[in-house]
């Protein structure tokens, strides 16, 4: 049986998505355009660590990117007017790069697991040209895994539909995307919890000196920040996914209407990814700290501070 037609609209719902969406792609550009110059031209050292953390620059630059399609698309009270190859190109760059930032998030979590946990393991000598390697092989899976994006069904491709979370008819297929969505969100995210908490069990043994407690904080701040941006940014739309499966063929209009203005601000919420993976950057190294503080004092006409010497320049675990 077909789906009722039931209008969507909601004037606040929708000037809320799109003020939220505006001031995460102003945050988001700036943030990771000082992170991706910093890393081209300030960073001297570079290891495994630093190469996915790029990775990760460019994967939030990527979501970012998608942003002013999604603005006008709400700004158009949800019509999507760019033709079929825009929104299969804009489908496949958004799961794209979300995919891939949970990766490097992930990455770098193991990275930092072994080298605390584990210092005497081979994995530990990795160069960093091996590490651009595995951040390629990286790429190259989630291009595998999330190809069929651009097979959007005609329906959620015409000139008024563009959405990722459309019900998909061939069951198969669903099945499959479905699987993919929610493997690559909860197994990153189980493996980041495990690694973060062995590191924090270890470091609680290692820094009990009052005076490496500030190394300490940072380390706990740094996974608490990893925790907050992935139950702020992915958990809402892992839910409105699942909400979406469930309730999108139901025949009440009103439990549609929720569904849909959940899956909105949720879907919304994901690009929040691309404003705290800089905050994730900040507290792992200091070259991009005193970037960022820089340019933060430069906009509230501060006293510039100097620039740290020798071992800030370099990438680091403090």
């Amino acid at each position: 049986m077909a789906p009722l037609k039931c209008s969507f609209h909601n004037d606040v719902i929708e000037s809320l998505v799109i003020a939220l969406l505006t001031l995460e792609f102003g945050l988001g550009l700036l943030t990771n355009v000082i992170a991706l110059w910093t890393f081209s031209f300030r960073l001297k050292v570079w290891k495994p660590y630093s190469v996915y953390l790029f990775n990760l620059v460019i994967a939030s630059l990527l979501l970012t990117v998608c942003l002013p399609f999604h603005i006008t698309f709400y700004q158009r009270r949800k019509t999507w007017s760019f033709g079929d190859t825009s929104c299969q190109a804009l489908l496949f760059l958004l799961s794209l790069s979300c995919g891939v930032g949970v990766a490097f998030l992930t990455a770098v979590a193991l990275d930092r697991y072994f080298r605390v946990l584990h210092p005497h393991l081979k994995v530990n000598l990795l160069s960093p040209r091996w590490a651009w390697v595995i951040s390629g092989c990286v790429w190259l899976l989630m291009v595998v895994l999330t190809h069929q994006s651009l097979l959007v069904p005609e329906a959620a491709g015409n000139s008024t539909e563009c959405r990722s979370s459309y019900p998909r008819e061939e069951f198969s297929f669903s099945v499959w995307q479905e699987a993919v969505f929610f493997l690559q969100f909860l197994l990153p995210f189980g493996l980041i919890l495990l690694c973060n908490a062995g590191i924090i069990r270890m470091l609680q043994k290692r820094l009990r000196d009052p005076e490496k407690q500030p190394k300490l904080q940072r380390a706990k701040a740094l996974i608490t920040m990893v925790m907050v941006l992935f139950g702020l940014c992915f958990l809402p739309r892992i839910l409105a996914r699942i909400l979406m499966d469930i309730f999108w063929r139901s025949e009440s209009c009103q439990m549609r209407r929720v569904v849909e203005h959940t899956s909105d601000v949720a879907n919304s919420l994901i690009y929040l990814n691309s404003v705290l993976n800089p905050v994730i950057y900040c507290f792992s190294n200091s070259t991009l700290r005193y970037s960022y503080r820089k340019v933060s004092n430069t906009l509230w006409g501060r006293r510039q501070e100097a620039e740290p010497r020798g071992s800030d320049r370099k990438d680091s675990y403090s």
